[in-house]
């Protein structure tokens, strides 16, 4: 177990070696580490092979980004929904109420993402437009880590992702994971006039029409 002057250090080194990553990238990089715990820092440490184990041997696990971490439960998050390849968690250091990232299962680039990962964005997104209320809800593609990651931003007022971030208290934090986990009942809309012409015409679609019976005379 590392001293926490010795963790310490080891954090001010990581900042460091993140001064060459683009400013969006560093500075997220930079909260998640800061956010973590001295255990699960860590636990990242030996699985990114930063730090050797008691025997003095490297760790021999796979090399593991934060965000795999997530994926395995190794770090604690507040989960919203996951499906088979990504799972939906809220952002710690959030820029807004709401900031979700939805994290590919599989470590992959951003060059890897797949539709059913935007749709599953999407969903997201029209849940939290329904509960939480924003003016907009935004999406930008991030990688950290070499992982890629898709930032769901509700804006409220003119917030950006170049906006400052702030460490929400957890128990905000499992307030608003709460109300995004509810079911959303569809509501049984009429069809305003412009759907009902709509439909109409395309009933009316030439290859649509049933044939003219024939008339004897």
């Amino acid at each position: 177990m590392l001293s926490k002057e010795q963790l310490s250090q080891v954090k001010e080194q990581l900042f460091k070696q993140l001064e060459n990553w683009p400013e969006s990238q560093r500075e997220s990089a930079k909260e998640q580490i800061s956010s973590m715990s001295d255990e699960e820092l860590e636990k990242f440490l030996i699985k990114n092979k930063m730090i050797k184990t008691d025997g003095g041997e490297q760790n021999e696990n796979n090399q593991e980004c934060i965000f795999c971490s997530i994926i395995k439960n190794e770090i604690p998050s507040y989960k919203l929904d996951e499906n088979e390849n990504a799972v939906a968690v809220l952002e710690i250091n959030p820029i807004s109420k709401g900031h979700t990232i939805i994290i590919p299962k599989a470590h992959i680039n951003s060059e890897a993402l797949t539709s059913d990962m935007f749709s599953f964005g999407e969903e997201i997104s029209q849940k939290i437009k329904h509960i939480l209320k924003p003016k907009k809800v935004e999406a930008k593609v991030t990688e950290l880590f070499n992982h890629a990651i898709i930032n769901i931003l509700p804006v409220y007022k003119d917030e950006t992702f170049k906006s400052p971030r702030k460490k929400e208290k957890p128990e905000e934090l499992k307030k608003v994971q709460e109300a995004l986990m509810q079911e959303i009942k569809p509501k049984k809309e009429k069809p305003d006039k412009k759907t009902k012409e709509k439909i109409e015409v395309e009933k009316l679609e030439p290859e649509k029409l049933p044939k003219a019976p024939i008339r004897m005379p």
